[in-house]
Formats: structure tokens, sequence, C-alpha cells
């Protein structure tokens, strides 16, 4: 039956009607169900429906981000893929990034980034939620800082995802970040790059790391 309405919510006045029927509602409570399949469609659904910003706000108040956070990570490829677009397309709204945070998904979505089919997703969302200074704090106490710097390392001379480079811009934004960006050789590896590559987001990402007072600060005057 879901896979039915799923196809029917394809005509745009047959989708208002369902919001009318508190569609979204419904959906978000079966979100606590078990059955991976019916999962799936119900996450299909909701991802179809929340490019409408009346279906978000029934998603921001039924807080199905909680509900959704505890499908990531999962053993199911495609649930698990499908939810990171979810919650992609949430997390451009401000109220539901807070409800991420509360969730705990910014340590869940560090952890996806060994994983390469997951990675664009995770780093998507991250970068979202790195754009408030009141979460970019909660980076550094997880494995996303590390994993980063390894990416930007094995890219060697080739060219870097802009998503990856912005989202260590905005962490470089942080003191607490920026002690752990600059840990080992970290610095003075991105200093490198950005005169032999003439990279401008990696000199941007400098410049934020050369902000801070502190032991950060320090690097800079030797």
């Amino acid at each position: 039956a879901l896979c039915l309405l799923l196809n029917l919510a394809e005509d745009t006045r047959t989708e208002l009607k369902m919001r009318n029927k508190n569609i979204v509602h419904m959906l978000v409570k079966i979100l606590d169900r078990e059955d991976e399949e019916l999962l799936l469609v119900v996450v299909s659904f909701l991802k179809k429906l929340s490019i409408f910003l009346e279906n978000k706000n029934d998603m921001a108040e039924t807080f199905a981000v909680e509900k959704l956070a505890r499908l990531v990570p999962c053993e199911h490829e495609e649930l698990l893929s499908t939810t990171l677009r979810l919650l992609l397309n949430l997390s451009f709204d401000t109220s539901l990034r807070s409800q991420m945070v509360q969730a705990g998904l910014v340590p869940k979505l560090s952890s996806l980034l060994a994983d390469e089919d997951q990675r664009q997703l995770s780093m998507c969302i991250l970068y979202h939620i790195s754009m408030d200074d009141r979460f970019k704090s909660m980076f550094a106490d997880t494995d996303c800082i590390p994993q980063l710097m390894k990416m930007v390392f094995d890219c060697g001379e080739e060219k870097m995802d802009v998503e990856l480079l912005s989202l260590c811009i905005n962490l470089a934004a942080n003191k607490s970040n920026a002690q752990v960006i600059c840990e080992g050789n970290g610095l003075k590896m991105l200093m490198k790059r950005a005169v032999k590559l003439k990279d401008v987001l990696v000199m941007k990402m400098i410049r934020n790391l050369s902000q801070h007072n502190g032991p950060t600060k320090s690097l800079f005057l030797v």
C-alpha cells in the first residue's frame, strides 16, 4: 500500500491531498518498525516529501530526525543511502540541523567517512552542520578531523573535492578543531600544498587556523 501511495505522490495534487491527511505524521510513526524493506519504502517516501517546506516542517514537529538517527549506520546499504539523502535534504534547515546534533549524528556521520559508498553524502551533511558556530566544537571529539586530514593528504597533488575543503575550512574556524588539524605535521603539510599548488581553498583553511590564540598561533611564529 505504501508503494502505491509513493507512486501516486508523483502527482503534485495527490501529494497535497496526502499532506492534508497527515501523511508525514503517519510515516514517521512507522519509522519505529524493524522491517528494513518497509523502512526503505517509508524513508524513500519521506525523502520525496521533504522537498516541500510544509512537509519538512511536519518532519521537524514529529522529531523524524531522532528516529532516522537509529538507522545510521545500518547494514542495509540502500536503506542507509536513502536515509542519508533524506537527512541531506533536511540539513538545509537550521532547526533540523540542531535536531541532528542532539540525536548524536555528528560522530555517526564521521564514522561513515571511512565508507567510500557513503562518504560524499555524510560529508555534505557534516558540512551543513559545521556552518553553525554552535556545533563546530563537537567535531573535535570525533574521528572526523583525522579522517578529513588523511583524505587531504591522500590526494597528493590531485584536485580535491570542494565539499572536503569546504568542511575543513569551516572546522578550522574553531580553536579546538584547529589544534587537532595542526597535530603532527598537519600545518606543515597544508602550507606545502598551498604554496606548491597555489590552492586558494587550502590558503583559506590556513588563514582560519592562524586566527586562534594559544598553541596553534605559536606554530605560525616559528
